[in-house]
C-alpha cells in the first residue's frame, strides 16, 4: 500500500475531483487560448477547439459502441479517451502556436486553417484510435 499522507476523507475527496474533472479535462485548452488569440479571432479559436472536443466524444462513443476501448488491434495499451487527449492535445497546441504566429491575417484564412486542421486531427486521431 502506498502512502501518501493523506487522510481517507482527503482521498475520497481527491477521488471525487477526479472523477469530475478528468472527463472534461481538455476544455482548459479554451482559457489559453482566449489569451492567445487575437482580439477579432477568438472565437473561431474558441469554436475550433470546441469543434475538436466534441468530435473526440464522438469517435470515444463510437469506439465504446464496438466495444473497441483499447482499438481494433490493442497495440497499445492506453485507453481510447487518452490516445484522443493526447492526439487532439498535439493538434490544438499546433494551431494556438499558429494562430499566435499569424497575427494581422485574415480572418477567412484563420478560419480555413481551422476546419483544415480540424480535418487532419480528426483522421489522425482516428488511425491512432484503431491502433
Amino acid at each position: 500500500m502506498v502512502k501518501t499522507g493523506l487522510r481517507a476523507d482527503q482521498t475520497m475527496t481527491m477521488l471525487k475531483l477526479y472523477h469530475i474533472f478528468y472527463p472534461w479535462i481538455d476544455l482548459l485548452w479554451i482559457p489559453f487560448s482566449l489569451w492567445i488569440g487575437e482580439r477579432g479571432k477568438r472565437f473561431l479559436t474558441v469554436g475550433f477547439i470546441l469543434a475538436c472536443v466534441v468530435l473526440l466524444r464522438l469517435q470515444i462513443e463510437l469506439m465504446g459502441s464496438l466495444g473497441l476501448n483499447y482499438g481494433f488491434f490493442g497495440f497499445m495499451k492506453m485507453g481510447v479517451y487518452e490516445r484522443g487527449l493526447v492526439t487532439y492535445g498535439i493538434f490544438i497546441a499546433f494551431f494556438l502556436v499558429m494562430a499566435h504566429f499569424s497575427k494581422g491575417g485574415d480572418k477567412n484564412v484563420h478560419m480555413a486553417a481551422s476546419i483544415t486542421i480540424l480535418i487532419m486531427s480528426f483522421c489522425v486521431s482516428s488511425l491512432i484510435m484503431v491502433l
